[in-house]
């Protein structure tokens, strides 16, 4: 008798005296069945079986169903023999399903040195399954795989670690599929681990797709505490921050990261982006310049100043309408004509730098026009779409 056989008679008669020698010999014929491939013919008896109000009362029953599913879908796939590995609808599913229900049924645990190891191999085909569908785009069903291959390697029966990664797959998929509870579920999880910036990000993201700003801003918090104050939680915290129309805590943030980070140019950057927002010119202007020292290669901080200093023109102008004095008027003019050659001088220098630069060349296109300075026009629209 061969080491399978051998295992499946210890299975079927571990207690089993209860049962009669017609009942043994079906499931002998069963598990015979099995192992030599003939799927449909156990399918048949087992089915029958579950049927039976009696033997659909007992655990053996219930793992032979399992048993059945998943080698007819491993050897299945092996040979991509289709007939074997949809013997089931869901098949894999329909193994694990029987198995829990063998387990559900065998109080006193008699299967369960059984099937440890096909569990094992059970969570490695639900993985596959899982990475399949994530790339084919079905992300509802790579969810369900992942999740399935999760709940397996949390069993009691197994006394392995889970893997984080597989965490994380399940998580990424739950989020691709919309099912933001079940995402924050495992990003949660993963997020106390300290796995990665990116499922702080996606905690952030699922948070506010949940409407959930506090748990979103926290997150980000957190993160930036956690990582060493990486820049893409910082710049995060700061736009929520500034969605929310906290403008002071924004700029708290970023003046935390710039003492933490003197050479990152990024946080003067985006304070003068919020200065300039909120029609502040003058604070836009000064913070674009302290980026300017640290990333001269940086256009957009040029084209950003360029940008301040011409809104700063405008509104001066405009102003200039409700003063009745002649002399302010004329003080006024000078101060905005000074804007605008400002301006056309930031701009000049970004151009400097990459005169190929479309941005910079329609910008420039732009601003001249704006002034009426036509020679300027033409030269800056000679180099448009060259």
């Amino acid at each position: 008798m061969n080491r399978l056989i051998f295992l499946i008679f210890t299975i079927i008669f571990s207690g089993c005296s209860s049962l009669t020698p017609l009942q043994r010999g079906k499931f002998i014929a069963v598990f015979h069945l099995i192992e030599t491939s003939e799927f449909e013919e156990a399918k048949n008896i087992i089915e029958e079986m579950i049927e039976d109000e009696q033997s659909a009362e007992w655990a053996r029953t219930w793992y032979a169903r399992g048993l059945l599913a998943q080698t007819a879908w491993t050897e299945g796939k092996k040979n991509n023999d289709k007939k074997k590995f949809e013997l089931y609808p869901d098949q894999l599913f329909v193994a694990i399903e029987s198995y829990e229900k063998a387990r559900e049924l065998d109080t006193k645990g008699r299967f369960d040195r059984q099937l440890a190891p096909r569990y094992v191999l059970l969570a490695n085909e639900f993985q596959k399954m899982g990475e399949q569908h994530f790339k084919e785009q079905k992300y509802d069903k790579a969810f369900r795989a992942f999740e399935q291959a999760l709940l397996i390697t949390e069993s009691p029966i197994l006394a392995v670690k889970t893997e984080k990664d597989l965490i994380y797959n399940t998580a990424l998929a739950a989020y691709e599929s919309n099912k933001m509870e079940k995402a924050i579920k495992y990003l949660s999880k993963l997020n106390e681990k300290s796995y990665s910036t990116n499922v702080s990000h996606l905690l952030f993201t699922a948070y506010l797709e949940k409407g959930d700003t506090l748990s979103a801003e926290k997150t980000l918090a957190e993160g930036i505490e956690k990582y060493d104050d990486n820049k893409d939680l910082t710049l995060l915290l700061t736009d929520l921050l500034y969605d929310m129309g906290d403008t002071e805590k924004a700029h708290e943030t970023l003046n935390k990261a710039s003492e933490a980070n003197p050479e990152e140019y990024i946080y003067p950057f985006t304070k003068g982006l919020i200065y300039q927002k909120e029609k502040q010119y003058s604070k836009a202007i000064e913070y674009y310049k302290k980026a300017v020292e640290l990333a001269p290669e940086e256009l957009m901080t040029y084209v950003n100043i360029a940008t301040s200093y011409y809104n700063m023109g405008v509104e001066i102008e405009e102003n200039t309408r409700l003063i009745n004095s002649s002399r302010r008027v004329y003080e006024e003019r000078e101060r905005s004509e000074a804007a605008f050659e400002s301006a056309a001088s930031w701009l000049n220098k970004a151009w400097e730098k990459k005169p190929d630069d479309q941005t910079v060349i329609i910008r420039l296109y732009e601003l001249y026009k704006s002034l009426g300075i036509n020679d300027k026009v033409i030269i800056m629209q000679g180099h448009i779409n060259q």
